[in-house]
């Protein structure tokens, strides 16, 4: 929240006609309104909060969609023919000659060299050098993925065992399919050599702009860049909302669940309308940092730093997603070798969620992100271990500049991992779970006594008897009627009097194994079946809402 909107104040110069920087006092009249206006929104209630997102959600799509359209309309000489020499040609100087922090200027430089030169000269020319840039952009990419808010909302989604899985299902489908077409489009406009574009390793000339924006600058409508700048911090400033809520609702659960019972009295609680406002306020609060930007204006390196924080522990978060989906398949993977509940089950494909094509996606999620962690500070730290051995350091960015890149990209994961040092061996002191200790009631039954508790009405709570978790004799075993689902294995008429022990263990054992595998056929069939329908249908619903039943 902090770094979008200190972006989205920081945007608002472009639409001035001279895009001179705002003062301090105004720009941090800026930011401490849209701080404002985010946190009385939120403060509304979720249902509102819903209601705004709808509207976003569609504004953003709509926006997305314009952009590449116009883009394509432009790359045909649409608004006015191209002009310049950085519009010449997209074909044959389409990709870099190699990486060079300061810039490209022309599609000749061939002279890069990490010593002994100037500013212009320096950089890791060819084909390494193309790939140092191509790896490092995807870094800097990290900072706009955030599909695990999905998770986040389930906890007040009205419809959970409906909407979710259907949710997860698409919730790639704009990353995967919009982002890179809409990266291309703008490729295809605006080349690596124009002198508008964003420099990172630079000193500040101004407020970044949008490729799409560089493309608009260059046709005959004058209005459009305005136009285009103004729909931009619009979608910055929704993203910081949405943070917001993020933010929000980790804090109230974290202080209900973890965190001393003093803290839970205050961050952990709801007003009559269920809205956690102290946990609002405390996050908004720290949208203030926002104004730190304000003390180096020039590159606004500030911000810079805070969006590699974050980032760096948005990566860390998405390393722990992995691995822990990894030891929760490894353990019901165990369990179904036992043959006691499986990701195969009918009822586990029908009425829980199974991610498709795993453990593969949780594997690449993790490699990827613990390199991402670790290049992030790499280029930063080259340029500044060679700056002093340039000839000239030209337009780089300073020193200080260049170190806090390096410390941004680091000390957030490093903040993270002592923070769950701390709660992991010295206060609470958690202790690890080994996956042999795993039963059924970690996966499906312990979840469920908390759920339906609270759940939708169409899911009653189940009264049932406490067993312990046995092993089943297969995942499609005919299971009796709810009638004799419960049969005691202990009643009088059973006689074990010509019995072994062993034996009577045995029987009793796989009575109550009979039970307990009837207990779990009962949960998951009287939750409703997961929603299934295809890409189009999940597209209309963004038209229309299903009709609640």
């Amino acid at each position: 929240m902090t770094t979008l909107t200190a972006l989205s104040a920081q945007l608002t110069v472009l639409l001035k006609d001279k895009p001179t920087p705002h003062s301090p006092g105004t720009e941090a009249a800026i930011n401490i309104a849209f701080i404002a206006l985010t946190t009385f929104s939120h403060c509304l209630g979720v249902k509102l909060y819903g209601k705004i997102e709808r509207a976003v959600m569609w504004f953003k799509l709509s926006l997305l969609v314009l952009v590449c359209v116009m883009m394509v309309v432009l790359n045909f000489a649409g608004g006015r023919a191209k002009e310049g020499k950085y519009n010449d040609d997209y074909t044959d100087y389409a990709f870099t000659p190699g990486w060079k922090p300061s810039g490209f200027h022309n599609a000749t430089d061939k002279r890069l060299s990490l010593s002994s030169v100037s500013a212009d000269d320096f950089g890791i020319p060819g084909t390494g050098g193309a790939l140092f840039g191509f790896i490092t952009s995807i870094t800097l990419a990290m900072f706009s993925y955030g599909t695990d808010l999905v998770a986040m909302t389930a906890g007040e989604a009205k419809n959970p065992w409906k909407d979710v899985p259907a949710t997860m299902t698409f919730v790639y489908v704009i990353p995967v399919i919009m982002y890179p077409f809409a990266m291309f489009a703008a490729g295809s406009n605006v080349n690596y050599r124009d002198p508008d574009l964003s420099q990172l390793w630079t000193k500040g000339s101004g407020p970044t702009r949008s490729p799409f924006v560089i493309a608009a600058e260059h046709t005959s409508l004058h209005a459009l860049p305005k136009v285009l700048n103004a729909l931009f911090i619009l979608s910055a400033y929704t993203t910081a909302n949405t943070d917001l809520y993020a933010a929000s609702r980790s804090v109230f659960m974290l202080s209900q669940q973890y965190l001393p019972r003093k803290v839970a009295n205050i961050f952990g609680r709801t007003n009559n309308g269920h809205t956690p406002l102290a946990a609002i306020l405390l996050c908004s609060a720290l949208g203030f940092l926002s104004l730190v930007g304000l003390a180096d204006r020039s590159s606004s390196q500030p911000t810079i730093t805070l969006s590699e924080i974050y980032t760096g522990t948005a990566t860390c978060i998405n390393i722990c997603l992995c691995v822990t989906f990894l030891r929760f398949k490894a353990g019901l993977d165990r369990l179904a070798k036992r043959k006691i509940f499986g990701r195969n089950h009918p009822l586990y494909k029908s009425r829980l969620f199974k991610s498709r094509w795993q453990p593969l996606p949780a594997y690449i999620g993790m490699i990827g992100s613990t390199f991402v962690l670790i290049w992030s500070g790499i280029p930063p730290l080259i340029i500044l271990i060679a700056r002093g051995n340039l000839s000239s350091p030209g337009n780089l960015k300073s020193t200080i500049s260049l170190a806090f890149d390096v410390i941004g990209a680091y000390i957030g994961p490093a903040i993270f991992v002592f923070l769950y040092l701390s709660y992991k061996f010295i206060y609470p002191r958690t202790s690890r779970v080994d996956i042999r200790n795993l039963t059924v009631e970690d996966y499906v039954l312990q979840d469920l006594s908390n759920i339906e508790l609270e759940g939708p009405r169409c899911v009653p709570p189940v009264p049932r008897p406490r067993f312990g978790s046995y092993e089943m004799d297969g995942q499609n075993d005919g299971i009796a009627g709810p009638s004799v689902m419960f049969e005691d294995p202990f009643k009088e008429d059973q006689s074990y009097a010509d019995m072994s022990p062993d034996m009577q263990e045995e029987i009793e054992a796989e009575a109550a194994r009979s039970n307990e595998r009837a207990r779990i056929r009962q949960i998951l069939e009287r939750r409703p079946e997961r929603l299934r329908r295809g890409v189009w249908r999940e597209i209309w619903s963004f038209v229309r809402t299903d009709k609640e039943e």
